[in-house]
């Protein structure tokens, strides 16, 4: 891969890992309502749900997915499935009190990406507009698409969730803190509901 088309490789992975989505918004709420330290396992976790949906991207999967059928429509109904259980669980740490309701677990943060629409829809661009007219074998292909997303959503999922930490100082525990995290749970559900029918 020549630079400028590493390049725009990397700054598409910034802006895709970087934008609102499904992961982003969780763990936005989940800094929000118990910090940081809380979300950073449930990061790691999803860095490594991604790595499947990569090497299942560049095998081939990603094109199967996008030509619709029966696969796709199994893959949107359990997407919004999880999605919006995912809600529910962050609805609940934001009207119970502190204690009394866990964070998702580092299990079902491996299932964040794989569920997410966007993470296919943002494996399956970066393949086809950068690694499918090189002249990179298989295992390179995945090496750049594996990395080149883990890198990102490790950093831009730690930087959502260290915004959602700064809210919690700043807003404390209060109604408004609630409501402001219950929003994001809807939009969350709203995201994965548009990525899902556009």
């Amino acid at each position: 891969m020549d630079f400028p088309t590493l390049s725009a490789f990397a700054v598409f992975v910034c802006i895709m890992t970087g934008t609102p989505g499904p992961g982003n918004l969780t763990f936005l709420a989940i800094g929000s309502s118990r910090g940081f330290k809380a979300a950073f396992p449930i990061i790691i976790a999803a860095q490594i749900g991604n790595v499947p949906v990569n090497v299942l991207i560049a095998l081939g999967l990603g094109a199967i997915m996008s030509a619709g059928g029966p696969l796709q429509t199994a893959f949107t109904y359990a997407s919004l499935a999880y999605m919006i259980y995912l809600a529910w669980r962050i609805v609940l740490m934001t009207i119970k009190e502190n204690g009394d309701v866990r964070p998702p677990s580092f299990w079902e943060g491996l299932w964040i990406h794989p569920l997410s629409p966007k993470t296919w829809a943002m494996g399956v661009s970066a393949y086809g507009l950068f690694l499918t007219d090189t002249n990179m074998d298989i295992s390179q292909k995945l090496l750049f698409l594996v990395v080149g997303f883990m890198l990102g959503g490790l950093v831009f999922h730690s930087l959502w969730a260290f915004v959602g930490e700064s809210m919690l100082r700043v807003l404390g525990n209060g109604r408004t803190m609630r409501i402001v995290t219950i929003v994001m749970a809807v939009l969350m559900v709203a995201v994965s509901v548009w990525s899902l029918m556009s």
